[in-house]
């Protein structure tokens, strides 16, 4: 983390359905990428657009905007199933996620995965609209979308083994796997607690016929050190990663 440093070149945002948070990355000193973190909490959806109106003020002059949102409903599937267009898209997300009422998606396409698989997400519309109006250039991410790249690069690492990051929240938390350089699982814990996270990859592994010593656990976010403990009990191979900056580990990943 830098202090001091202009012209921005790139800006990340993320929304978890209380707080925004904000990066921005700058060329530092010896032409490394150095980044600066903030975050507002929000008690009214009816504020987001005030938020990014004032992100805007700051950082204007960005062309480089990226943004995603924590806790979203998502599932993996190959990109052949969905290529009947939305119509096969919404049957397959309904499928895995049940949702309550109508809702809006988007396909994201892991384009760096040889399976070429494909994220389907459910779309906050509150947030998107809010980001675009503000920032027309933005991109959309799909957090697990991006989280599965990096665990697919491990588990091409790892042969056989179950490679597990997750992203853990004050209110929540992010999980996807991959096994052999393929994406096998994404998910949400609507919770905090480090139970509630760990009862979740439990369940996973357990579909998926795998025993705990099968599991490699990747760890970032508010609440990585708690986590940690509680997965050690469980499994062996457990590692916090992002190093000063794990906390922002999940927001750095969408960086394109």
């Amino acid at each position: 983390m830098v202090t001091g440093a202009t012209n921005p070149l790139q800006l990340l945002l993320r929304w978890d359905g209380s707080e925004v948070q904000w990066g921005t990355m700058y060329l530092g000193e010896d032409s490394e990428y150095v980044w600066e973190f903030g975050s507002r909490e929000i008690r009214k959806k009816s504020m987001l657009s005030e938020v990014v109106r004032f992100l805007y003020t700051r950082f204007k002059n960005v062309d480089r905007v990226g943004f995603t949102k924590r806790y979203s409903e998502t599932t993996v599937l190959p990109s052949v199933i969905v290529e009947g267009g939305s119509g096969a898209v919404d049957q397959w997300f309904d499928l895995h996620n049940s949702p309550q009422e109508e809702i809006k998606t988007r396909v994201y396409h892991l384009d760096s995965v040889s399976t070429d698989p494909v994220v389907i997400e459910a779309i906050d519309v509150s947030w998107e609209e809010a980001v675009l109006d503000s920032f027309p250039q933005s991109s959309s991410v799909v957090l697990a979308g991006a989280m599965l790249k990096g665990a697919v690069s491990l588990s091409r690492k790892t042969p056989g083994k179950w490679v597990v990051y997750v992203d853990s929240g004050e209110k929540g938390a992010d999980i996807v796997a991959a096994k052999d350089g393929v994406p096998r699982y994404t998910g949400t814990t609507p919770s905090g607690l480090t139970d509630s996270m760990l009862y979740n990859i439990v369940n996973a592994m357990h579909r998926d016929g795998l025993m705990p010593d099968d599991v490699c656990v990747r760890i970032f976010g508010d609440r990585c050190e708690d986590l940690s403990k509680s997965m050690k009990r469980f499994f062996r191979d457990v590692e916090v990663i992002g190093g000063e900056d794990c906390k922002w580990f999940g927001l750095k990943a969408i960086s394109e």
